[in-house]
């Protein structure tokens, strides 16, 4: 599963794995190099006027539209999980209203044709359990994931 991870985060149609790693490594670069050349920079930081106090200040100016950014962005995120969270219980509500309202219509028939009542329920209880579980098979990351569904064994009859 690890494996299929990294495939489906540096596929390149779709991903924005690329595009930000083509943003970061010059980053890194630059960093990795500064890093080096840090003894040498000293004399250079004093010459333009940044100095320990005046890198705060600049510290500070960075930092805040970016703490900004990454809050705004974490909370999109979660709103968006959420709702699909309850959309998704939403439809799972709808699909048993509509099998309990479709099995109580059969109340009145289950006096004369009790088999046939009975081997209807359970066709449509089945039926809707294999929609339930198809929805969810449409929303799986993982393509080994699968999903328990009522006995099937009744719908081939």
């Amino acid at each position: 599963t690890g494996d299929s991870l990294w495939r489906y985060c540096l596929r390149v149609n779709g991903s924005v794995v690329p595009q930000a790693l083509s943003l970061a490594v010059p980053s890194l670069t630059l960093t990795v190099l500064l890093l080096i050349f840090k003894d040498q920079l000293e004399d250079f930081r004093e010459e333009v006027g940044l100095s320990p106090s005046n890198s705060t200040v600049i510290w500070a100016a960075v930092t805040a539209p970016l703490l900004t950014l990454i809050s705004f962005r974490t909370s999109q995120a979660w709103g968006r999980f959420w709702e699909g969270t309850s959309l998704l219980h939403a439809m799972r509500g709808e699909w048993f209203d509509s099998v309990s309202c479709l099995c109580t219509f059969t109340v009145g028939a289950k006096t004369t044709k009790e088999e046939e009542v009975m081997q209807f329920r359970h066709t449509l209880i089945r039926l809707m359990s294999l929609c339930h579980g198809s929805a969810l098979d449409e929303l799986k990351v993982n393509p080994t994931e699968s999903y328990e569904v009522l006995d099937l064994v009744g719908l081939d009859e």
